[in-house]
């Protein structure tokens, strides 16, 4: 039996992505290789809190993932 997996749209860094339904942030953050311990989150224009991140995406979500980087001195 073939599996259905369904797949919603949403806007991840200014770009449409279609992503698995059922997804979480914290999967979007470790898709793009990123530390989620050094990265700044937005949904839907809202900073988003770390304990927040297992939330799962829906339809037309807005995500922006932005990293930090120390500056050297």
């Amino acid at each position: 039996m073939q599996e259905i997996v369904l797949s919603i749209e949403i806007v991840l860094n200014g770009n449409k992505k279609m992503v698995k339904q059922g997804k979480t942030v914290e999967d979007m953050i470790q898709s793009l290789s990123l530390d989620p311990q050094r990265v700044m989150v937005m949904l839907n224009s809202e900073l988003l809190i770390r304990t927040k991140y297992n939330c799962t995406l829906k339809k037309t979500d807005e995500l922006e993932i932005l990293p930090f980087f120390a500056a050297g001195g």
